[in-house]
């Protein structure tokens, strides 16, 4: 029934509510700078008032409101913005990650100086031309010399920093493995606290934003899908993930339910041939392959080999992505989360994943991790791009050292016993396997200038300089330089582009129809560069644009605004001094009741 008391009643809990919302307000206020931080709102209601329908009072002058109470305290955020961040943040993350790393290869190659390999293939036909019109002068040979170990030195330095420069990825992306399980495991963390205090009854909202953030930071390194649960449960999984057995099911990192298998990462940090295989590393045959447990290689005790049939490609696909699914434990699995069978770091059989044996590992059951979008999909495709890139430089070399052999020794075919100009540096004066990490100038050139070949006869003393002239003219002629591979010999490359030169009268390499010049294929390889390094900056500066609209957005809905805080708060005060006011009003009231009557 209605009364001052019941007027008192309803003054305190106006209070009670006010002081609520006014602590709300106090944490927005003072979480305005805390990063991913959602700012909240206490949603008020009335409580059931008097007069509810009932035999007693079913007439009567209406019903009669008991006052306000607090129903719960709610975060504001935009689940629809969150989507759209997190599907930017996967081709930021890509991007960023090929711009990174294609910016340094530009500076590797370094043609903007003297010091590039375009202006020193230039000094080295140069040096040739120089030479045919002074073949006498011991000059002018050592100055080819020099020019050419000044080229062929770096090539080699091109090569073996291009190398390292896969390695340095590849170690990002064993750092990514880490961080993305860490990851992981704390959003399952909070996942599960959150579902605690739901069932609580009550509203995690600090955990939940902790949560949204680590999935913001998640979904840079790769594509992921949200399926909102009960309780506020959260199951997470990545999407587009191209590699392993069953490329085509749901790949589950966070599931809410406790209980289900959910997957991580591991790291394959080596893969080399097997003890016994005869193969050539990156040739199909048997590897050892192996892995750390979650990526964590501080201690070997988280290393783990497997014995895998790999043909080239598959090899190459393993290379260049290095991630692989794993159980909670970091064990590889096949897709029905059996663990493959493999030996730790004393030679002991991993441990069976339940009662189940563990099977024999195969490129077919093995589960990559191979995602379309994001850091591991940008640092797996420009480490594609950087053995791209070696294998130009090894086919230009190849294609310098075999046309200047050619001519410089008169055969079409390598032969016994010739005096090769340029030669592979890891076999005493052989051309075999050149690549642009070998290729040098021939050491017994070096130590006597005199033996190059200038003119038409077979011996380095001939000095009309022909032959130094035809050496020369190779700048211009164009090689079947694009069908270079591993394999190709000196002879595959110019059958029938090998005669003798009428004019010069020595043997001479003529052009290729559909050929390319040997500047012109590099020209050709740093012209790609730049325009996917162009690109990869202009899609990360898009991108950058776009993201921060996006972020602006969520910002003016979830974001903390210290003028708006500032208003509330001030309207919370009004609120709470007026309700404090019907307190000290019914005081006076029941004061009068009770002491008044006594007059």
């Amino acid at each position: 029934m209605s009364g001052l008391y019941s007027t008192l009643n309803v003054a305190v809990r106006g209070m009670n509510s006010q002081q609520t919302a006014i602590d709300v307000t106090s944490h927005n206020i003072a979480n305005a700078n805390t990063d991913g931080y959602s700012r909240q709102r206490a949603l008020m209601e009335t409580t059931t008032p008097f007069g509810m329908p009932s035999m007693n009072n079913a007439v009567g002058p209406g019903q009669l409101g008991t006052g306000v109470q607090v129903s719960s305290i709610t975060r504001i955020r935009d689940t629809y913005l969150d989507y759209q961040v997190r599907t930017e943040n996967g081709t930021m993350g890509l991007y960023q990650g090929r711009e990174k790393f294609l910016t340094e290869v530009e500076s590797i190659f370094n043609e903007v100086s003297e010091t590039g390999v375009s202006n020193m293939l230039s000094e080295v036909f140069k040096s040739w031309s120089a030479l045919s019109t002074s073949p006498e002068s011991s000059n002018t040979r050592t100055v080819v010399a020099q020019k050419s170990k000044a080229l062929t030195d770096q090539l080699n330095s091109t090569y073996n920093q291009l190398s390292k420069l896969k390695v340095n990825c590849q170690d990002v992306i064993q750092k990514d493995v880490v961080d993305i399980n860490g990851m992981l495991d704390q959003i399952n963390d909070l996942n599960q606290q959150v579902i605690s205090v739901k069932i609580g009854g009550n509203e995690p909202n600090d955990l939940m934003d902790k949560r949204d953030l680590l999935v913001d930071q998640l979904s840079s390194k790769f594509g992921i899908t949200i399926d909102k649960k009960t309780l506020g449960g959260e199951d997470l999984k990545a999407t587009d993930n191209v590699g392993g057995a069953d490329p085509t099911k749901d790949l589950y990192l966070v599931k809410s339910d406790p209980t289900k298998d959910v997957s991580r990462f591991s790291y394959v940090s080596t893969i080399v041939p097997s003890k016994g295989s005869t193969q050539k590393q990156g040739e199909t045959g048997s590897y050892d392959v192996t892995y750390y447990k979650n990526g964590d290689t501080s201690t070997d005790a988280n290393k783990v080999t497997m014995t895998i049939s790999l043909t080239a490609t598959d090899y190459t696909s393993l290379d260049q992505g290095r991630v692989i699914l794993a159980d909670k434990e970091g064990y590889a699995i096949d897709k029905t989360g059996i663990r493959l069978a493999g030996i730790d770091s004393n030679s002991n059989p991993i441990p069976k994943s339940g009662s189940t044996e563990n099977i024999a590992a195969t490129w077919s059951n093995i589960e990559r991790f191979e995602p379309k979008t994001g850091e591991l999909n940008g640092y797996k495709s420009v480490q594609t791009d950087i053995d791209t890139y070696i294998s130009n430089l090894d086919n230009m070399a190849k294609a310098i050292a075999y046309s200047v052999n050619a001519v410089h020794s008169g055969n079409q075919a390598d032969t016994a016993g010739e005096l090769k100009f340029f030669v592979n540096s890891n076999t005493k004066g052989k051309e075999e396997e050149i690549t642009a990490g070998n290729i040098a100038v021939n050491g017994d050139i070096l130590k006597d200038v005199m033996k190059i070949k200038v003119g038409k006869g077979d011996t380095p003393k001939a000095t009309d300089g022909s032959r130094a002239l035809a050496i020369s003219m190779l700048r211009d002629i164009k090689l079947n330089i694009q069908k270079i591979g591993p394999e190709t010999t000196r002879d595959g490359l110019l059958s029938g582009y090998f005669s003798d030169d009428t004019t010069l009268g020595v043997k001479m390499v003529n052009s290729s129809s559909d050929g390319m010049t040997i500047s012109g294929d590099f020209t050709d390889i740093i012209n790609r560069l730049a325009d996917q390094t162009q690109y990869a900056q202009k899609t990360v500066k898009n991108n950058t644009t776009l993201l921060a609209g996006l972020e602006q957005s969520r910002t003016s809905i979830s974001g903390v605004s210290l003028d708006e805080e500032m208003a509330n708060l001030i309207q919370f005060q009004h609120a709470y001094a007026a309700n404090a006011k019907i307190i000290s009003t019914v005081d006076e009231l029941l004061d009068l009741i009770v002491n008044g009557l006594k007059k």
